[in-house]
């Protein structure tokens, strides 16, 4: 079922015979490193990559008969290139070539989704100018509040999106470490030096220090970058879904679903579905925090979780990256209905404009709650605005003028300062093409 949310090209980094390529890469980069030492002799690394050819077949064949992953991919590769492959794998362990290529694939997989991320940004960013004046009424606790505009909403995403970026970039960096020290780390028959070269190599840094096993909390930190990105779409996708019910209808997907049963339905099902697969993404994050308490220098409690959880995390939320783009570039708004919205809340969302120009004019603001709370009650039981109301009460007309309260209920004048947000947002270097 996985492969129906697969992309290329970030499901062929998951492949067997990708993650072959990239041990055999790092096992390549050692052996020229102790070339370069005088530590083996000379041509080894040249004559074993002539050779060599990945026979994902054979290196299952011996896994079944071994039980061992990596010796079976030694033993297979032995097979082909002959004397020269004593040498494969000399001073190493296998976790030594295993985070190592790990860390590659990370490497890769996370660039690819801070390029999914970019473009998803450059939406973001259109969406919000394209609709930064286009009022709605805001929603809190699901109940009417201040106007806002679409822009606006769409704008508190862009923003978020941009400290998205910031950890997956700051998991890329954790992530580029690599470790050829050894068993249980200690560089033993494999020395510093030539851990350098061959990390330099592969474009790596070497880890600072490591027991057998690079410590799990910079995988923990991807993966929770990860379930940030995942949260984002969601709450986007989330959105969608409030704002598409059939009583509200402001929005609407660009490609809704049908129904089997009734023929009028138009269901926001990619919403949803991005709303579901978040959950599998953050149910993650605690299996790869417990991957970093290992018994001793190392056990392999970690191994089958990140078997499970890496491959499938990364391709959710590669997945889920671009369907929000595609959900957020077709996006169907529809300004009319929300403005008559904004006339069927008869005022109220002005209320608080209303309260806080009577405690202004010498009221105490107990005294105005009480008061605007009852003529908006009044205003919605009645079908009567509460701005009428407001007109109609002696305590109120007492303390505001007619000019007053019309400057209370106009929209431009409550919307004024929504430009504020996007000049700090656009102001750090952001722009439409998502960029900064």
């Amino acid at each position: 079922m996985l492969e129906r949310y697969a992309l290329s090209p970030m499901k062929d980094l998951w492949t067997l015979e990708a993650q072959y390529a990239q041990w055999l890469r790092v096992e390549l980069a050692a052996l020229a490193a102790l070339e370069e030492l005088g530590l083996i002799p000379q041509g080894v690394s040249g004559e074993i990559r002539s050779r060599a050819k990945i026979d994902v077949q054979r290196i299952q064949e011996l896994e079944r008969e071994i039980g061992h992953d990596l010796v079976a991919f030694l033993w297979a590769f032995e097979e082909q290139v002959g004397e020269p492959g004593r040498w494969l794998h000399f001073g190493l362990t296998s976790s030594d070539v295993k985070d190592t290529a790990l860390a590659l694939i990370l490497r890769e997989a996370l660039e690819l989704l801070l390029r999914k991320v970019s473009r998803l940004k450059g939406v973001l960013g259109d969406l919000a100018q394209r609709f930064r004046d286009t009022p709605i009424v805001g929603r809190t606790h699901g109940q009417w509040a201040e106007p806002t505009t679409v822009g606006h909403k769409v704008l508190v995403w862009y923003d978020e999106l941009g400290r998205v970026e910031g950890r997956l970039r700051r998991a890329l960096e954790e992530i580029s470490v690599g470790k050829l020290s050894g068993a249980v780390g200690t560089h033993a028959y494999f020395p510093p030096q030539a851990e350098e070269l061959a990390l330099r190599e592969l474009g790596l840094r070497p880890c600072p220090v490591a027991s057998q096993v690079i410590a799990r909390d910079r995988h923990a930190e991807v993966v929770f970058a990860l379930a940030s990105a995942a949260s984002l779409v969601e709450k986007m996708a989330l959105e969608v879904r409030h704002l598409s019910r059939a009583e509200v209808a402001e929005v609407e997907e660009g490609q809704p679903e049908g129904s089997s049963a009734m023929p009028h339905k138009r269901n926001p099902i990619l919403s949803e579905r991005l709303c579901g697969l978040a959950r599998v993404v953050r149910a993650a994050v605690e299996p790869m925090l417990e991957d970093n308490a290992l018994w001793h220098e190392r056990d392999m409690s970690h191994s089958a979780v990140e078997r499970v959880l890496l491959p499938q995390c990364f391709l959710l939320v590669d997945y889920m990256l671009d369907r929000a783009e595609r959900l957020l570039r077709e996006l169907r708004v529809h300004p009319e209905t929300m403005r008559k919205t904004l006339e069927a809340s008869l005022d109220v969302p002005f209320s608080e404009g209303l309260l806080l120009a009577l405690v202004r004019a010498g009221m105490g603001r107990r005294e105005a709650h009480e008061l605007v709370a009852q003529l908006s009650a009044e205003a919605v039981r009645s079908g009567r605005s509460l701005a009428e109301a407001a007109r109609s009460e002696p305590q109120v007309l007492e303390k505001l003028t007619a000019e007053e309260l019309s400057e209370i209920f106009s929209l431009p004048q409550t919307l004024r300062n929504v430009k504020v947000s996007f000049d700090r947002v656009f102001s750090r270097g952001y722009n439409a093409l998502g960029h900064g």
